[in-house]
């Protein structure tokens, strides 16, 4: 039973001996960078600036997003604005192209009725020289008789 006991101590002093290495070779180690943390550093690295570029893709999709929202509102009432433009200067159109028609109309009834007046004076003159030369020839015939 000594001897067991000896060996039990002897045992539990290469335990601790190796024990004590091993913290030894840790701290040795950890004072070098591990491999491990190595990639978990590497990867802390590599999040952090996903993270950044998601912040940074998130701000400019926000700002796309609002100009287009912005900008579709703002087309959307400027083709109303053209449509409603365009109806008006339709029927504006429309109105002024029965306007010149009624117009075009009106002034071949006065060319018409000018021309008719113009006919109808030279007629009257025609007429009235006519008279006035007859006038003229009874008047003389009369003189003569007296």
């Amino acid at each position: 039973a000594l001897v067991s006991g000896a060996t039990g101590a002897a045992g539990a002093s290469l335990a601790r001996a190796r024990a004590s290495a091993a913290l030894r070779r840790d701290a040795a180690e950890s004072l070098k960078e591990r491999p491990v943390m190595k990639v978990v550093r590497l990867l802390q690295d590599m999040q952090a600036e996903l993270q950044k570029e998601m912040d940074d893709d998130k701000a400019v999709y926000e700002q796309l997003e609002c100009w287009c929202k912005t900008n579709d509102a703002e087309k959307t009432k400027a083709i109303e604005f053209g449509n409603q433009q365009v109806q008006q200067l339709e029927s504006s159109l429309s109105e002024a192209a029965a306007k010149l028609m009624e117009l075009k109309a009106k002034r071949k009834d006065t060319w018409d009725e000018l021309q008719a007046d113009k006919k109808a004076l030279e007629s009257a003159k025609a007429l009235r020289m006519k008279e006035n030369q007859a006038f003229h020839a009874e008047e003389v015939d009369l003189i003569e008789a007296v």
